[in-house]
């Protein structure tokens, strides 16, 4: 290559307050769920995960504090998603400013007509033990497509008629309950519960601290947090404990995100916690007890949390029987069974609860 070659090449970012909320990707990304109907084509079609696809959504709601995309109920038309109309507001502001910028409208690919179909599509919380779950399934020849994004994502994937199984462990605090609250709440009727197995949950830190001293320590300013993504079934329990502590403590629970330093400091899985508190990149975190041992971390124990799935009742025979046979397998109980932080019940895992 020669200094001639080279070309200037610019981009179109809108932003607020020094922050970016849509570039490119995120317009072709919302340009293309306008026209399929459906996060996981369009994030297809641009070339990007699907978890990202959830993130650019995410990044623009909390940054504008609006709704942008959102859940179409099955129907005869089927599920999918759909453009607010502030998120049209938002895409039309794009390619106005985009056609001034460069003369011309923003090109993508013309999107696909079909159906995703031959493939199992996991969508919700990350976990550890479920890896092993895949590659019994995989063994058995299906092709898993995993989706770490969430429990409560995992659901809406349920929702838009985009995932066939979706992994949650959500606490209710209402009812002291894990889980069935939620799936009646979004999906009543339309979807069933499969009990799966139990985990323990902590927090997790490379020195010695009881769990006082973590939570002073937090709300003081002294240790530094590491978060899970809003909407994981962890972060819902770590807003449980911090808020409760917070009111004991004469502070407004509002005021957590501004007052816990790393509070916004988000990734996506359990083992992203552990890595980053192991580099010294925070101090703390809410991780589970397998993950925090594999890293050589001091674990704190706050609960055991059941972890299910959810299912949609119209879900291919040969997939849930193929499921529920995995997660009972010799080869699946023998893993669990040498895993530390886990636990069965030999005659709930599987089962089918309608909800």
């Amino acid at each position: 290559m020669v200094i001639k070659d080279l070309k200037p090449r610019l981009k179109l970012e809108l932003v607020i307050n020094g922050h970016v909320v849509l570039d490119e990707t995120g317009a072709m990304l919302l340009l293309l769920i306008d026209k399929t109907g459906s996060i996981m084509k369009a994030s297809k079609l641009i070339g990007i995960p699907y978890s990202s696809a959830w993130e650019y959504i995410s990044r623009i709601e909390k940054r504008l504090n609006i709704k942008v995309v959102e859940a179409r109920r099955g129907g005869p038309a089927g599920g999918g998603a759909v453009l607010t109309y502030e998120g049209r507001r938002l895409l039309e502001k794009f390619l106005t400013e985009y056609q001034k910028f460069f003369g011309k409208t923003l090109s993508i690919r013309k999107p696909a007509t079909e159906m995703i179909g031959g493939i199992i599509v996991y969508a919700g919380s990350h976990d550890i033990a479920l890896e092993h779950v895949f590659g019994i399934l995989r063994d058995r020849g299906f092709h898993v497509d995993v989706h770490w994004i969430g429990s409560l994502k995992g659901l809406a994937s349920l929702l838009l008629e985009e995932a066939t199984i979706c992994g949650i462990h959500l606490y209710d605090e209402d009812t002291s309950s894990y889980n069935i609250p939620f799936v009646k709440k979004f999906l009543s009727g339309k979807a069933v519960l499969i009990r799966g197995y139990e985990r323990l949950q902590g927090f997790v830190l490379r020195t010695v601290m009881s769990l006082r001293e973590i939570l002073v320590g937090l709300f003081n300013g002294k240790l530094k947090l590491v978060n899970r993504l809003y909407g994981s079934g962890t972060r819902l329990l770590l807003d449980h404990i911090l808020s409760k502590k917070a009111i004991e403590f004469g502070i407004d629970p509002h005021e957590i995100p501004k007052r816990i330093n790393g509070y916004l400091n988000e990734v996506w899985t359990h083992i992203d916690v552990a890595r980053c508190i192991a580099q010294g990149e925070a101090d703390v975190g809410v991780t589970i007890k397998w993950v925090a041992e594999m890293y050589g971390l001091h674990f704190i124990p706050l609960k055991w949390e059941c972890f299910d799935f959810v299912v949609p009742k119209n879900i291919p025979k040969a997939y849930l029987n193929e499921f529920i046979t995995s997660l009972r397998s010799r080869k699946f109980i023998s893993i669990i069974r040498s895993m530390s932080g886990y636990r069965y019940n030999s005659k709930h895992i599987g089962t089918i609860v309608n909800v």
